[in-house]
């Protein structure tokens, strides 16, 4: 196996922490949505404006997007979940950005030489 070494500052960091993340963490592909709606009881405050908020997730199962409902005791586990996620996509991004710069620098390199 290839030292770490080989990697900069910022990969490693960003690759150690995506280790952390996918051992960890829970992760979610999705988005919170506060969704608001009326719920028709005559008399009640939603009727005149002040609608009735609701907490859902918005993710894709079996390739159509679901919307899951999340019970107000979740949200916080669940707003962790999703952040998580949002975090790995980042930190691959990092990871991948390096290794694009040392295919486009091997590249130069294999050019400049013959």
């Amino acid at each position: 196996m290839a030292s770490r070494n080989r990697f900069g500052p910022n990969e490693r960091t960003a690759r150690s922490r995506l280790a952390q993340l996918l051992h960890d963490q829970e992760l979610i592909k999705g988005s919170i949505v506060t969704m608001e709606r009326q719920c028709g009881k005559a008399g009640c405050h939603c009727v005149v404006g002040l609608r009735h908020a609701s907490l859902y997730l918005s993710v894709k199962l079996g390739g159509k997007r679901q919307m899951v409902y999340i019970p107000g005791d979740m949200e916080d586990e669940v707003r962790r979940r999703v952040e998580a996620y949002r975090e790995l996509e980042r930190l691959a991004d990092v990871v991948s950005g390096a290794c694009v710069d040392r295919v486009l620098t091997k590249k130069r390199e294999r050019k400049s030489n013959g």
